[in-house]
């Protein structure tokens, strides 16, 4: 019986492994609403179907030894396509017309050759398709886990012995650290989306807050009132980039990617805070300019991302203190506000010293 259980565990195995690699040869984006391509479905009916055969075997080893192999396989042949199409990077095209021209003229030289429009369109929404694919295999590693869990119990009951189970729990932390690893590429992935869509982009809109004097009396402060200079024109550019890739992201990958827009977003606009200098009103002109963009990014997604911004709005709030001796109430032993300050003693003198 064990010698025609091991034949049967080598031919699954196979089995699964070339019809995996066929999903994946033929694997094709449904339509163009569509936010994932088929290999993902075809992938995970396969090994649902393929470890569903095991438990037929009534072997507990049949069993683990294909779950085992399942994990693998998605974590190897599967995951690899996946990571390879992250390596390739987001296509940033080209930000401005100075880029444009510098690639224009390298083109000429020889160095490299120019990308139509189209393709890098191609290239884009596949990449995106790829982040898409991953978040969705995560949710189809744990429903299968879960599922498993259950079925196993249904299939086996009370006939599963102390040993049995303890092989049953680790095949399935098994799926859990398959499930980790796919999160592992989701992180690389947003990664590469970072570097080469957002930090590109929203330096020069919030390097534009140097332009614009906070070193202001009052009938400047009035003229910022009736026509603001800066956070709502930041404010449209970041609508516009979120709104490129709404309808092109899961859920998950959205929420995610304006979470990483947001830490971008307070990153530089805090370098570009320290570079200025700032009157009482120039201060709460400052405050009025975060308290918009918080309000605009906590409205654009159900995840939380004050933490986010927790460095920036303490910053603020340093800045709109009316005297030195203010800074008590919120620092140190005495403080009457129960605040966890993200800011270092020599960088809360350093923001003092910008009024």
């Amino acid at each position: 019986m064990q010698e025609l259980l091991g034949h049967y565990i080598m031919l699954e195995r196979y089995f699964l492994s070339e019809q995996v690699a066929k999903a994946v040869s033929m694997d094709t984006t449904l339509d163009s609403s569509s936010l994932t391509s088929s290999v993902v479905d075809d992938v995970f009916f396969l090994v649902k179907k393929s470890i569903r055969r095991s438990l037929s075997s009534c072997s507990v080893d049949s069993t683990c030894a294909v779950i085992n192999n399942a994990c693998a396989l998605l974590e190897e042949d599967y995951s690899n396509v996946f990571q390879q199409q992250c390596k390739q990077g987001f296509p940033s095209g080209y930000l401005d017309l100075a880029q444009a021209y510098n690639v224009i003229q390298s083109s000429l030289q020889g160095s490299i050759r120019l990308q139509s429009s189209a393709d890098t369109e191609k290239a884009k929404a596949s990449f995106l398709v790829c982040l898409n694919n991953i978040e969705t295999s995560i949710e189809n590693v744990e429903t299968l886990n879960q599922n498993l869990a259950q079925e196993i119990q249904l299939n086996f009951g009370s006939t599963l012995s102390g040993r049995d189970q303890e092989k049953i729990q680790s095949c399935l932390a098994g799926l859990k650290m398959t499930a980790n690893k796919f999160r592992q590429l989701s992180e690389f992935g947003h990664e590469q989306l970072k570097s080469s869509a957002i930090k590109p982009r929203i330096k020069p809109w919030v390097d534009h807050f140097l332009s614009v004097n906070h070193d202001i009396e009052e009938e400047e402060f009035a003229c910022y009132e009736v026509q603001d200079p800066f956070v709502q024109e930041l404010i449209g550019h970041l609508d516009g980039f979120m709104s490129g890739f709404k309808d092109s992201l899961t859920p998950n990958n959205y929420q995610a990617l304006i979470g990483t827009l947001t830490a971008q977003v307070a990153q530089q606009l805090e370098k570009v805070v320290l570079k200025t200098n700032f009157s009482r009103l120039g201060a709460l002109q400052l405050d009025k300019e975060v308290r918009a963009l918080v309000a605009f990014l906590s409205a654009a997604t159900t995840w939380t991302i004050r933490d986010r911004l927790t460095r920036l709005t303490q910053i603020v709030t340093l800045l709109n203190l009316e005297t030195c001796a203010e800074i008590s109430e919120y620092w140190g032993p005495n403080a009457s506000v129960n605040n966890t300050w993200r800011l270092t003693p020599a960088e809360v003198r350093q923001i003092l010293t910008l009024r």
